[in-house]
Order: C-alpha cells, then sequence, then structure tokens
C-alpha cells in the first residue's frame, strides 16, 4: 500500500492530500475530478472504497519517514528519493478507467462469466447444468438477452470474445479468459490467476480493475455490447447525459439552464465531468482561454478570479489545453 501511494505523487507536482483521499474513495465531486485529471490520478477514482482515512494518513506517514515526500500545510509532494523509488518499480495498469467504469464493472464482469457458461452449454445443446449466477438481476438480464437474440448467437459471441481476446496484453488476456466456465471446464478465481507482481495489497484490486477495463473498452458492438448496454449506461451520470443530449441538439448553456431548473454549479459539473469523460468533447462551442506560452504547471497554477471569464469556461480551457496541447 506504501508504494501505491507514493505513485499518488508521481506527477512532481503539490498535490492536497485531502482530495487524493476523496478520490480514491470515489467522491465525484467536480473538485474532486478536476483534481485527479489535473495530477494525472484519475483512473484511480474510487479504486479503494474501503479505505480509511486513519490507514491512509498513516501511509503518508510512513511516505515521509522514509523521506519519500514532503508535506506542508496539507499538500504532498515528491522528494528526490521518492523519484528515485520510483524509477525502480514499475506496475503497468494502462487502461484502468474508474471514471468511465468503475460503477458497474464488477455487475459487467460478472454478468459476462454468466453469459459465458450459458453460451458454452448452448453450444453443446445442454440445458441441465448448474449455472453460476442464480440472483435475480442476472438471471434476468440472461434471458432478455437471449430473447432477443438471433440464430447466430453463438457463432458470434464466440467470435467477439476471440476478437477482443486478441486485442489484449497476453498476461491480461490469460487472467480474465481463465477465469470463465463453461461445459466440461470449469473457470479459477482471480486469486489464483493474478501474476506473482499484483498478489500485494491494493495491487491485486487495482490489477483485476484494469484488466477488466482493457476488455470492457473493447466491447463497442454486437451481441457483447446488446448484453452489457444497461449496464454500461449506469457507469454515466444520467443527469448528466441529459446535460449533454441537450446540448448536442443545439441548446446554449442559458437554454438548457431554463428547461433543466438545475443551478449553474450543477451545470458546471456536468460539462466538465463530460469533457473528461469524451476526447471529442465540443470544446470549440465555448470560449476558450489562450494558454499557449504557459507551462503545464502554469497552467495549473491559474486562477479563474484572474480572468474575465466564466468558471467553466475556464476549467474547460485548463482541461482542452492540458489535454490536447501538453499532454499528447
Amino acid at each position: 500500500m506504501t508504494f501505491f501511494i507514493l505513485t499518488l505523487f508521481q506527477s512532481g507536482y503539490k498535490i492536497r492530500t485531502s482530495t487524493l483521499y476523496h478520490l480514491l474513495v470515489g467522491k465525484r465531486t467536480s473538485s474532486v475530478l478536476l483534481h485527479g485529471f489535473f495530477y494525472h490520478n484519475l483512473i484511480y477514482l474510487g479504486a479503494l472504497p474501503n479505505l480509511q482515512d486513519a490507514d491512509f494518513q498513516r501511509e503518508l506517514k510512513k511516505l515521509v519517514a522514509a523521506d519519500w515526500i514532503i508535506i506542508d500545510k496539507g499538500f504532498g509532494m515528491l522528494t528526490s528519493r521518492g523519484k528515485r523509488q520510483l524509477a525502480e518499480r514499475k506496475y503497468d495498469l494502462n487502461g484502468l478507467d474508474n471514471l468511465r467504469y468503475g460503477r458497474t464493472r464488477e455487475n459487467s464482469w460478472q454478468l459476462l462469466l454468466f453469459a459465458v457458461q450459458v453460451i458454452s452449454h448452448l453450444s453443446y445443446g445442454k440445458k441441465e447444468y448448474i449455472p453460476i449466477e442464480n440472483r435475480p438481476f442476472y438471471l434476468q438480464q440472461i434471458k432478455k438477452w437471449l430473447v432477443g437474440s438471433g440464430p447466430n448467437l453463438v457463432k458470434h459471441f464466440q467470435q467477439e470474445l476471440l476478437t477482443i481476446f486478441q486485442q489484449l496484453p497476453s498476461e491480461e488476456a490469460d487472467f480474465l479468459a481463465n477465469q470463465f466456465s463453461g461445459y466440461d471446464f470449469q473457470g479459477k478465481t482471480a486469486f489464483q490467476l493474478l501474476p506473482e507482481k499484483y498478489q500485494n495489497a491494493p495491487w491485486n484490486q487495482l490489477f483485476r480493475q484494469h484488466a477488466i477495463d482493457l476488455f470492457l473498452a473493447q466491447v463497442k458492438k454486437g451481441e457483447l455490447a446488446r448484453l452489457l448496454s444497461a449496464l454500461d449506461q449506469q457507469n454515466l451520470n444520467k443527469s448528466m447525459l441529459k446535460t449533454r443530449e441537450y446540448f448536442l441538439a443545439g441548446k446554449t448553456e442559458a437554454e438548457i439552464l431554463r428547461l433543466r431548473h438545475l443551478k449553474q454549479g450543477t451545470i458546471n459539473d456536468h460539462f466538465i465531468e463530460w469533457a473528461l469523460l469524451e476526447k471529442a468533447f465540443p470544446f470549440e462551442r465555448f470560449e476558450l482561454l489562450e494558454f499557449n506560452q504557459l507551462s503545464s504547471e502554469e497552467v495549473l497554477d491559474q486562477r479563474y478570479q484572474e480572468y474575465d471569464i466564466p468558471y467553466l469556461n475556464f476549467r474547460l480551457s485548463q482541461i482542452y489545453y492540458l489535454r490536447e496541447k501538453q499532454w499528447t
């Protein structure tokens, strides 16, 4: 756990430690989301929902005692010794995306495991077997999915799975595929399949989240998308989606405020979350500040009170510049 907390300071910037904790346990305010984005930690949003603040503070004290970080007035910053520690150990969690998949990742993966078992037995014409799931939600989703399926469901489902696994790194593909159960084969538990490097907490949780997210990111159409679509929609803020729908239909920010009877702060939150979720966000429809002469650190240090521009436009300007210009 101690080394993981150290990685949260890898940007080298001063980071408010209380906001880091809120990020890890999944507090989804726009200030927490922006903090995660600015300091390269957004992928960990809600990654450790059961983390106690006392445990988090204890880990921070260990880092300070080791001279890996310094903390001053609630802000932590990486030291040169801490930087050397980070250089010695690498954990690849590329693809982890708790902002996009964190809400329903577990349910989506469990539904997929169940679907694999069902399809496997269907492919052999077997109807008598002990299902890995008997909870009403999963039974209902599978039944609804099967009823809406065409005659080539088995073939298409198998092909989609094969295509996705061919696109995943071998370590993650093996970890996920070997959890499947079906006709005449029994899957292993995630714990049994974890690579040795990731067997200690919290890396065991993070590797599993990362592997599933890599898979889910490839589900774009077909039978898998139809199976998971209801759960996938639950990953997203419904109120934000409504604001997005109005805006894409041509409504202005002022018109959306009037139509939805929402406060300006709520609308701001919707647009910020949308901008962080989608690289195709329509930045061109907003008046943005020019930060071309500033470094990333200088952009992060800017305060919206210093500009004659609404708060939302200021934050969108930061997101656009850091993502589209500086971090590409």
